[in-house]
């Protein structure tokens, strides 16, 4: 039989529990009020970004309309002007204007072209005469692309006969 103690002891650890689990019933009812603010929250956010999308689309389209109404106005104006008379005068003062800025602009383009030819000339003879002086110092040796192939497919028909010379001499002595 249990005894007396037992039975407190039992009635004790059942009140305990009792109170763990509603401290754990009342921690889920927290989560669970914060999960039902969030989704309030989330609910008015997407209310409001409704809102603004037909905001959005009202300001495009009074945008359209009006960058037709420019389009227009712009087409409508270009009409009138194509319509429109120009008259032209052009009198003796204008036309000697005219030539005489033409003939310094002739004038101007002459002297710089001298120049440029004068100093396109003076580069050149300097350098034949640096390339001369080069050369008369006697370092290295110059010949023609065309003599230089000559003389490398001769030099190398050369290095291969007198290795095959070689090879013929090796070849005879490892006979006898």
């Amino acid at each position: 039989m249990k005894n007396k103690y037992d039975n407190l002891v039992e009635e004790i650890n059942k009140q305990e529990e009792i109170k763990e689990e509603k401290n754990f019933l009342s921690e889920e009812l927290q989560l669970l009020k914060q999960a039902a603010n969030n989704l309030q929250d989330c609910v008015s956010k997407v209310e409001k970004a409704g809102n603004d999308g037909t905001d959005m689309v009202t300001a495009m389209n009074a945008a359209t309309d009006s960058m037709d109404m420019a389009v227009y106005a712009f087409s409508r104006a270009v009409t009138r002007a194509e319509s429109t008379v120009l008259k032209v005068e052009m009198t003796d003062e204008c036309k000697n204007a005219i030539i005489s800025a033409r003939e310094e602009l002739i004038k101007a383009e002459t002297t710089l072209l001298s120049s440029h030819r004068s100093m396109l000339l003076q580069q050149i003879r300097n350098q034949y005469e640096e390339l001369r002086s080069f050369i008369k110092s006697g370092k290295g040796v110059y010949m023609s692309p065309k003599v230089f192939w000559w003389w490398a497919g001769i030099s190398y028909a050369t290095s291969l006969y007198s290795l095959w010379s070689i090879m013929q001499m090796l070849l005879h002595w490892l006979k006898y």
